[in-house]
Protein backbone atom coordinates (compact mmCIF):
# COMPACT_ATOMS: atom_id res chain seq x y z
CA UNK A 1 0.00 0.00 0.00
CA UNK A 2 1.03 3.28 -1.02
CA UNK A 3 1.03 6.71 0.81
CA UNK A 4 1.62 10.53 0.10
CA UNK A 5 3.99 10.43 2.93
CA UNK A 6 6.83 8.30 0.82
CA UNK A 7 9.41 10.21 -0.65
CA UNK A 8 9.35 9.59 -4.65
CA UNK A 9 12.62 6.84 -3.92
CA UNK A 10 10.58 5.36 -1.47
CA UNK A 11 7.74 4.82 -3.77
CA UNK A 12 9.43 3.76 -6.40
CA UNK A 13 11.18 0.89 -4.72
CA UNK A 14 7.53 -0.38 -2.96
CA UNK A 15 6.04 -0.13 -6.64
CA UNK A 16 9.17 -2.36 -7.74
CA UNK A 17 8.83 -4.59 -4.85
CA UNK A 18 5.27 -5.19 -6.00
CA UNK A 19 6.81 -5.99 -9.69
CA UNK A 20 9.47 -8.12 -8.12
CA UNK A 21 12.17 -6.22 -9.77
CA UNK A 22 14.89 -7.19 -7.50
CA UNK A 23 17.55 -6.33 -8.86
CA UNK A 24 16.67 -2.64 -9.71
CA UNK A 25 15.43 -2.29 -6.05
CA UNK A 26 19.24 -3.55 -4.97
CA UNK A 27 20.39 -0.38 -7.12
CA UNK A 28 18.36 2.10 -5.39
CA UNK A 29 18.48 0.71 -2.01
CA UNK A 30 21.53 2.05 -1.17
CA UNK A 31 19.97 5.83 -1.99
CA UNK A 32 17.81 5.40 1.03
CA UNK A 33 18.71 6.18 4.60
CA UNK A 34 18.53 3.29 7.08
CA UNK A 35 14.99 5.47 8.71
CA UNK A 36 13.82 5.52 5.36
CA UNK A 37 13.43 2.08 4.82
CA UNK A 38 11.94 1.33 7.75
CA UNK A 39 8.89 3.84 6.91
CA UNK A 40 8.64 2.08 3.37
CA UNK A 41 9.06 -1.37 5.07
CA UNK A 42 5.71 0.04 7.62
CA UNK A 43 3.99 -0.55 4.53
CA UNK A 44 4.89 -4.28 4.14
CA UNK A 45 3.04 -7.21 5.14
CA UNK A 46 5.09 -9.25 7.52
CA UNK A 47 6.03 -11.66 4.67
CA UNK A 48 6.43 -9.26 2.62
CA UNK A 49 8.84 -7.63 5.50
CA UNK A 50 10.98 -10.77 5.47
CA UNK A 51 11.74 -10.74 1.88
CA UNK A 52 12.80 -7.49 2.11
CA UNK A 53 14.56 -7.64 4.57
CA UNK A 54 16.47 -10.20 2.65
CA UNK A 55 17.19 -7.86 0.25
CA UNK A 56 18.33 -5.27 2.40
CA UNK A 57 20.85 -8.33 3.46
CA UNK A 58 22.30 -8.99 -0.26
CA UNK A 59 23.32 -5.17 -0.12
CA UNK A 60 24.42 -4.71 3.16
CA UNK A 61 21.79 -2.74 4.72
CA UNK A 62 19.93 -5.51 6.55
CA UNK A 63 22.22 -4.79 10.26
CA UNK A 64 21.43 -0.71 10.01
CA UNK A 65 17.95 -1.10 9.36
CA UNK A 66 17.54 -3.17 12.33
CA UNK A 67 18.76 -0.83 14.86
CA UNK A 68 16.48 1.29 13.57
CA UNK A 69 13.46 -0.60 14.07
CA UNK A 70 11.13 -0.85 16.84
CA UNK A 71 12.65 -3.57 19.38
CA UNK A 72 9.92 -5.68 19.07
CA UNK A 73 9.59 -5.74 15.75
CA UNK A 74 13.26 -6.28 14.96
CA UNK A 75 12.95 -9.50 17.47
CA UNK A 76 10.54 -11.09 15.08
CA UNK A 77 12.42 -9.90 12.06
CA UNK A 78 16.12 -11.41 12.65
CA UNK A 79 14.71 -14.58 14.46
CA UNK A 80 13.83 -15.37 10.70
CA UNK A 81 17.29 -15.53 9.84
CA UNK A 82 20.01 -18.25 10.12
CA UNK A 83 23.25 -17.72 12.44
CA UNK A 84 25.53 -16.98 9.83
CA UNK A 85 23.36 -14.49 8.09
CA UNK A 86 22.67 -12.74 11.60
CA UNK A 87 26.72 -13.10 12.29
CA UNK A 88 27.57 -11.42 9.29
CA UNK A 89 24.85 -8.51 9.94
CA UNK A 90 26.60 -8.28 13.53
CA UNK A 91 30.04 -7.76 11.94
CA UNK A 92 29.18 -4.45 9.84
CA UNK A 93 27.92 -2.62 13.22
CA UNK A 94 29.66 -1.07 15.71
CA UNK A 95 30.42 -3.19 18.64
CA UNK A 96 27.57 -1.77 21.00
CA UNK A 97 24.91 -1.94 18.45
CA UNK A 98 26.24 -5.31 17.17
CA UNK A 99 25.67 -6.58 21.05
CA UNK A 100 22.02 -4.86 21.39
CA UNK A 101 21.29 -6.50 17.71
CA UNK A 102 22.34 -9.96 19.83
CA UNK A 103 20.11 -9.24 22.45
CA UNK A 104 16.77 -9.81 20.46
CA UNK A 105 17.89 -13.31 20.61
CA UNK A 106 17.00 -15.90 22.70
CA UNK A 107 20.44 -16.61 24.87
CA UNK A 108 21.02 -20.03 23.05
CA UNK A 109 21.22 -18.86 19.21
CA UNK A 110 23.23 -15.82 20.91
CA UNK A 111 25.61 -18.29 21.81
CA UNK A 112 25.36 -19.89 18.57
CA UNK A 113 25.68 -16.91 16.64
CA UNK A 114 28.68 -16.26 18.11
CA UNK A 115 30.50 -19.43 17.94
CA UNK A 116 31.01 -17.88 13.91
CA UNK A 117 33.50 -14.80 15.05
CA UNK A 118 37.21 -15.44 15.38
CA UNK A 119 38.23 -15.12 19.07
CA UNK A 120 39.23 -11.55 18.43
CA UNK A 121 35.90 -10.32 17.98
CA UNK A 122 34.49 -12.46 20.55
CA UNK A 123 36.11 -11.15 22.88
CA UNK A 124 35.27 -7.97 22.47
CA UNK A 125 31.68 -8.67 22.35
CA UNK A 126 31.75 -10.61 25.49
CA UNK A 127 33.66 -8.25 27.21
CA UNK A 128 30.47 -5.60 26.36
CA UNK A 129 27.90 -8.37 27.59
CA UNK A 130 28.96 -8.17 30.56
CA UNK A 131 27.67 -4.83 31.47
CA UNK A 132 24.15 -4.42 32.18
CA UNK A 133 22.61 -2.02 29.35
CA UNK A 134 21.66 0.91 31.48
CA UNK A 135 24.87 1.08 32.53
CA UNK A 136 28.26 3.65 30.58
CA UNK A 137 29.51 0.05 30.01
CA UNK A 138 26.93 -1.37 28.50
CA UNK A 139 26.42 1.70 26.11
CA UNK A 140 29.87 2.24 25.15
CA UNK A 141 31.29 1.30 22.07
CA UNK A 142 35.07 0.01 21.45
CA UNK A 143 35.61 1.76 18.14
CA UNK A 144 37.43 5.22 19.35
CA UNK A 145 40.76 6.80 18.18
CA UNK A 146 43.28 6.58 20.73
CA UNK A 147 47.00 7.99 20.33
CA UNK A 148 50.23 8.89 21.95
CA UNK A 149 50.26 12.32 23.58
CA UNK A 150 54.52 11.92 22.25
CA UNK A 151 53.20 12.07 18.42
CA UNK A 152 53.72 15.49 16.80
CA UNK A 153 50.41 17.28 14.64
CA UNK A 154 51.51 16.47 11.52
CA UNK A 155 52.46 12.56 12.58
CA UNK A 156 48.51 12.74 13.99
CA UNK A 157 47.38 13.61 10.32
CA UNK A 158 48.71 11.27 9.21
CA UNK A 159 47.60 8.80 11.31
CA UNK A 160 44.35 9.67 11.17
CA UNK A 161 44.15 9.36 7.22
CA UNK A 162 45.70 6.06 7.02
CA UNK A 163 44.12 4.16 10.16
CA UNK A 164 40.79 6.03 10.49
CA UNK A 165 39.80 6.81 7.03
CA UNK A 166 36.38 4.92 7.37
CA UNK A 167 35.71 6.10 11.46
CA UNK A 168 33.55 8.56 13.04
CA UNK A 169 36.16 11.49 13.88
CA UNK A 170 34.33 13.02 17.30
CA UNK A 171 37.54 12.93 19.42
CA UNK A 172 40.85 12.22 19.82
CA UNK A 173 41.59 10.94 23.06
CA UNK A 174 45.34 10.75 24.23
CA UNK A 175 46.87 7.99 25.87
CA UNK A 176 50.27 6.97 27.86
CA UNK A 177 51.68 3.81 26.62
CA UNK A 178 50.00 1.55 29.12
CA UNK A 179 46.80 2.98 27.91
CA UNK A 180 45.86 5.49 30.93
CA UNK A 181 43.47 8.25 29.80
CA UNK A 182 45.50 11.60 29.71
CA UNK A 183 43.91 14.03 27.63
CA UNK A 184 41.38 14.79 24.65
CA UNK A 185 43.01 16.32 21.50
CA UNK A 186 40.50 19.10 20.08
CA UNK A 187 40.07 18.49 15.99
CA UNK A 188 40.16 22.72 16.09
CA UNK A 189 43.52 22.77 18.04
CA UNK A 190 44.98 20.11 16.04
CA UNK A 191 44.15 21.21 12.24
CA UNK A 192 45.63 24.89 13.14
CA UNK A 193 48.80 23.79 14.95
CA UNK A 194 51.96 23.70 13.63
CA UNK A 195 53.45 20.25 12.17
CA UNK A 196 56.12 20.29 14.80
CA UNK A 197 53.71 20.74 17.65
CA UNK A 198 53.73 17.77 20.63
CA UNK A 199 49.83 16.46 20.99
CA UNK A 200 50.50 16.53 24.65
CA UNK A 201 50.92 20.15 24.13
CA UNK A 202 47.17 20.65 22.68
CA UNK A 203 45.43 18.52 24.46
CA UNK A 204 43.09 19.04 27.09
CA UNK A 205 43.86 17.46 30.37
CA UNK A 206 41.96 15.27 33.07
CA UNK A 207 38.64 15.07 30.76
CA UNK A 208 35.23 14.07 31.79
CA UNK A 209 35.30 11.06 32.14
CA UNK A 210 32.63 7.90 33.68
CA UNK A 211 33.05 4.53 35.42
CA UNK A 212 31.95 1.36 34.08
CA UNK A 213 28.77 0.53 36.13
CA UNK A 214 27.78 4.55 35.86
CA UNK A 215 24.12 4.58 35.08
CA UNK A 216 23.08 5.46 31.93
CA UNK A 217 20.75 8.75 32.80
CA UNK A 218 24.18 10.22 35.11
CA UNK A 219 26.19 9.61 31.63
CA UNK A 220 23.39 11.64 29.61
CA UNK A 221 23.36 14.42 32.40
CA UNK A 222 27.26 15.16 31.70
CA UNK A 223 26.70 14.84 28.26
CA UNK A 224 23.73 18.12 28.93
CA UNK A 225 25.92 19.95 31.61
CA UNK A 226 29.49 19.63 29.98
CA UNK A 227 27.86 19.84 26.14
CA UNK A 228 30.01 17.01 25.21
CA UNK A 229 29.95 14.62 21.86
CA UNK A 230 31.14 11.36 23.79
CA UNK A 231 32.40 10.60 27.13
CA UNK A 232 35.07 8.49 27.72
CA UNK A 233 34.24 5.02 30.05
CA UNK A 234 37.75 4.40 32.55
CA UNK A 235 38.55 1.80 34.87
CA UNK A 236 39.90 2.09 38.44
CA UNK A 237 43.79 2.73 37.19
CA UNK A 238 42.12 5.04 34.27
CA UNK A 239 42.48 2.96 31.86
CA UNK A 240 40.13 3.81 29.00
CA UNK A 241 37.66 1.12 27.97
CA UNK A 242 35.13 2.39 25.59
CA UNK A 243 33.61 5.84 24.60
CA UNK A 244 30.11 6.33 25.22
CA UNK A 245 28.60 8.71 21.98
CA UNK A 246 26.20 10.94 21.25
CA UNK A 247 23.60 8.57 19.47
CA UNK A 248 23.78 6.58 21.97
CA UNK A 249 23.15 9.06 24.52
CA UNK A 250 19.84 10.50 22.73
CA UNK A 251 18.77 6.77 23.13
CA UNK A 252 19.05 6.81 26.56
CA UNK A 253 17.36 10.06 27.09
CA UNK A 254 14.48 8.56 24.62
CA UNK A 255 14.08 5.55 27.29
CA UNK A 256 14.15 7.74 30.11
CA UNK A 257 11.45 9.67 28.98
CA UNK A 258 9.33 6.54 28.07
CA UNK A 259 9.95 5.30 30.69
CA UNK A 260 8.89 8.22 33.15
CA UNK A 261 6.01 8.65 30.79
CA UNK A 262 4.84 4.58 31.29
CA UNK A 263 5.28 4.88 34.73
CA UNK A 264 2.77 7.91 35.15
CA UNK A 265 0.63 5.77 33.36
CA UNK A 266 1.03 2.91 35.37
CA UNK A 267 2.38 0.99 32.31
CA UNK A 268 5.21 -1.69 32.39
CA UNK A 269 7.97 -0.32 29.96
CA UNK A 270 8.27 -3.69 28.40
CA UNK A 271 5.20 -2.78 26.44
CA UNK A 272 5.55 -1.86 23.10
CA UNK A 273 2.60 -1.39 20.64
CA UNK A 274 4.21 -4.49 18.74
CA UNK A 275 3.89 -6.74 21.80
CA UNK A 276 1.45 -9.95 21.98
CA UNK A 277 -2.21 -9.24 23.24
CA UNK A 278 -1.35 -11.71 25.52
CA UNK A 279 2.15 -10.11 26.72
CA UNK A 280 0.14 -6.77 27.20
CA UNK A 281 -2.68 -8.02 29.15
CA UNK A 282 0.12 -9.72 31.55
CA UNK A 283 2.19 -6.69 32.18
CA UNK A 284 -0.99 -4.33 32.46
CA UNK A 285 -3.25 -6.40 34.98
CA UNK A 286 -1.22 -5.62 37.70
CA UNK A 287 -1.21 -2.04 37.82
CA UNK A 288 -4.89 -2.10 36.92
CA UNK A 289 -5.35 -4.92 39.92
CA UNK A 290 -3.47 -2.06 42.25
CA UNK A 291 -5.81 0.85 40.67
CA UNK A 292 -8.93 -1.25 41.08
CA UNK A 293 -7.86 -1.21 44.95
CA UNK A 294 -7.25 2.22 45.41
CA UNK A 295 -10.90 2.73 43.55
CA UNK A 296 -12.73 0.29 45.93
CA UNK A 297 -11.04 2.38 48.73
CA UNK A 298 -12.53 5.30 47.41
CA UNK A 299 -16.39 3.44 47.03
CA UNK A 300 -15.52 2.86 50.73
CA UNK A 301 -14.89 6.63 51.76
CA UNK A 302 -18.33 7.59 49.66
CA UNK A 303 -20.00 4.90 51.44
CA UNK A 304 -19.57 6.01 54.75
CA UNK A 305 -21.70 8.94 53.88
CA UNK A 306 -24.66 7.52 52.22
CA UNK A 307 -26.85 8.76 54.60
CA UNK A 308 -25.98 12.06 53.51
CA UNK A 309 -25.82 11.72 50.24
CA UNK A 310 -29.45 9.80 50.48
CA UNK A 311 -31.02 12.98 51.74
CA UNK A 312 -28.77 15.57 49.49
CA UNK A 313 -28.89 14.31 45.77
CA UNK A 314 -26.54 17.43 45.13
CA UNK A 315 -23.79 15.90 47.37
CA UNK A 316 -23.28 13.16 44.95
CA UNK A 317 -24.07 15.55 41.91
CA UNK A 318 -20.86 17.49 43.12
CA UNK A 319 -18.46 15.51 44.89
CA UNK A 320 -16.94 13.98 41.52
CA UNK A 321 -15.99 17.83 40.69
CA UNK A 322 -14.01 17.85 44.15
CA UNK A 323 -11.79 14.67 43.47
CA UNK A 324 -11.46 15.16 39.76
CA UNK A 325 -10.11 18.74 39.87
CA UNK A 326 -7.86 17.62 42.74
CA UNK A 327 -6.73 14.24 40.91
CA UNK A 328 -5.78 16.49 37.69
CA UNK A 329 -3.97 18.43 39.87
CA UNK A 330 -1.74 16.20 41.98
CA UNK A 331 -1.02 15.17 38.41
CA UNK A 332 0.13 18.42 37.66
CA UNK A 333 2.22 18.69 40.89
CA UNK A 334 3.46 15.73 40.13
CA UNK A 335 4.63 16.11 36.44
CA UNK A 336 6.35 19.28 37.36
CA UNK A 337 8.61 17.13 40.12
CA UNK A 338 9.38 14.36 38.47
CA UNK A 339 10.83 16.32 35.75
CA UNK A 340 13.05 18.41 37.68
CA UNK A 341 14.10 15.43 39.50
CA UNK A 342 14.58 13.77 36.28
CA UNK A 343 16.87 16.47 34.89
CA UNK A 344 18.49 17.49 37.87
CA UNK A 345 16.93 20.36 38.65
CA UNK A 346 15.97 19.45 41.73
CA UNK A 347 17.91 18.31 44.12
CA UNK A 348 17.05 16.24 47.25
CA UNK A 349 18.23 19.31 49.43
CA UNK A 350 15.60 21.47 47.92
CA UNK A 351 12.88 19.30 48.87
CA UNK A 352 10.95 21.88 51.20
CA UNK A 353 11.10 24.52 48.69
CA UNK A 354 9.44 22.46 46.45
CA UNK A 355 6.91 21.12 48.50
CA UNK A 356 6.14 24.54 49.57
CA UNK A 357 6.17 26.18 46.66
CA UNK A 358 3.30 23.61 45.22
CA UNK A 359 1.19 23.39 48.36
CA UNK A 360 0.99 27.41 47.74
CA UNK A 361 0.13 26.60 43.84
CA UNK A 362 -2.67 24.26 45.57
CA UNK A 363 -4.32 26.95 47.75
CA UNK A 364 -4.35 29.32 45.02
CA UNK A 365 -5.31 27.20 42.68
CA UNK A 366 -7.85 25.49 45.26
CA UNK A 367 -8.99 29.62 45.71
CA UNK A 368 -10.09 30.32 42.40
CA UNK A 369 -11.50 27.17 41.17
CA UNK A 370 -13.26 26.70 44.73
CA UNK A 371 -14.65 30.37 44.22
CA UNK A 372 -15.82 29.54 40.43
CA UNK A 373 -17.38 25.89 41.49
CA UNK A 374 -19.09 27.83 44.77
CA UNK A 375 -20.65 30.21 42.14
CA UNK A 376 -22.00 27.87 39.77
CA UNK A 377 -23.44 25.92 43.01
CA UNK A 378 -25.43 28.79 44.33
CA UNK A 379 -26.64 29.29 40.91
CA UNK A 380 -27.70 26.14 40.76
CA UNK A 381 -28.75 25.22 43.80
CA UNK A 382 -29.09 28.40 45.78
CA UNK A 383 -27.76 27.25 48.91
CA UNK A 384 -24.67 29.29 50.90
CA UNK A 385 -23.75 26.95 53.35
CA UNK A 386 -23.86 24.31 50.27
CA UNK A 387 -21.29 27.00 47.96
CA UNK A 388 -19.34 27.23 51.24
CA UNK A 389 -18.67 23.60 51.72
CA UNK A 390 -17.76 23.48 48.44
CA UNK A 391 -15.20 26.02 48.13
CA UNK A 392 -13.73 24.90 51.70
CA UNK A 393 -13.19 21.22 50.13
CA UNK A 394 -11.93 22.41 46.70
CA UNK A 395 -9.07 24.08 48.76
CA UNK A 396 -8.42 21.62 50.87
CA UNK A 397 -8.24 19.05 48.52
CA UNK A 398 -5.89 21.09 46.40
CA UNK A 399 -3.59 21.67 49.12
CA UNK A 400 -3.57 17.79 49.32
CA UNK A 401 -2.98 17.39 45.87
CA UNK A 402 0.13 20.25 45.99
CA UNK A 403 1.26 18.56 48.70
CA UNK A 404 1.79 14.64 47.68
CA UNK A 405 2.13 15.66 43.76
CA UNK A 406 5.36 16.98 45.44
CA UNK A 407 6.28 14.68 48.33
CA UNK A 408 5.63 11.31 46.78
CA UNK A 409 8.25 11.31 43.79
CA UNK A 410 10.70 12.87 46.46
CA UNK A 411 10.10 10.12 49.04
CA UNK A 412 10.60 7.77 45.89
CA UNK A 413 13.68 9.45 44.96
CA UNK A 414 15.23 9.09 48.78
CA UNK A 415 14.30 5.22 48.42
CA UNK A 416 16.33 5.37 45.28
CA UNK A 417 13.54 4.21 43.79
CA UNK A 418 12.27 5.85 40.08
CA UNK A 419 10.04 8.82 41.35
CA UNK A 420 7.16 8.12 38.68
CA UNK A 421 6.75 4.33 39.71
CA UNK A 422 3.47 4.14 40.82
CA UNK A 423 3.83 7.90 42.00
CA UNK A 424 0.26 8.58 39.79
CA UNK A 425 -1.85 5.71 40.87
CA UNK A 426 -0.77 7.06 45.00
CA UNK A 427 -1.42 10.88 44.16
CA UNK A 428 -4.72 10.28 42.58
CA UNK A 429 -5.78 7.61 45.40
CA UNK A 430 -4.95 10.40 47.76
CA UNK A 431 -7.34 13.58 45.89
CA UNK A 432 -9.73 10.98 45.14
CA UNK A 433 -10.60 9.82 48.96
CA UNK A 434 -9.20 12.77 50.27
CA UNK A 435 -12.07 14.73 48.39
CA UNK A 436 -14.62 12.59 48.81
CA UNK A 437 -13.70 12.54 52.67
CA UNK A 438 -13.85 16.39 52.92
CA UNK A 439 -16.34 17.66 50.95
CA UNK A 440 -18.96 14.80 52.48
CA UNK A 441 -17.75 14.92 55.75
CA UNK A 442 -18.04 18.83 56.06
CA UNK A 443 -21.48 18.49 54.34
CA UNK A 444 -22.45 16.18 57.11
CA UNK A 445 -20.97 18.65 60.19
CA UNK A 446 -23.25 21.01 58.82
CA UNK A 447 -26.03 18.82 57.38
CA UNK A 448 -28.26 21.16 59.67
CA UNK A 449 -27.76 24.26 57.69
CA UNK A 450 -28.34 22.62 53.74
CA UNK A 451 -31.73 23.37 52.87
CA UNK A 452 -31.84 21.71 49.60
CA UNK A 453 -35.07 20.99 47.93
CA UNK A 454 -34.80 17.22 46.75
Amino acid sequence: MESKKLKQTQRYVLRLFMMGSNEHIKRLIPKLRPAEIVELMAHLRKSDQIRFLQLLFDVRMAAPTLTELPAEFAKELICQFADDAIAEMTRRLSPDDAVDLLAYLPEERQEQVLEQFNERERWTLERLRLYDEDTAGGRMTTEYIALSGEMTAAETLDALRQKYETGDLLDIYVTDDHNHLTGILPLRSLVFASGQTHVKDLMVPDPVTVQPDTPQEDVANLVSDFDLLAVPVVDEENKILGVVTFDDILEVMEEEATEDMYHLAGLDTAERVFSTVSRSVRLRVPWLLINLATALLAAFTVSLFKESISKFVALAVLMPIVANVGGNAGSQSLTVVVRGLALGELEFASRWKAISKEVSVGFCTGSINGLIMALIAYLWYGNLWLSLILFVAMIANMLLAGLFGAVVPLLLKWADKDPALGSHILVTTVTDVGGFFIFLGLATVLMGYLNIPL
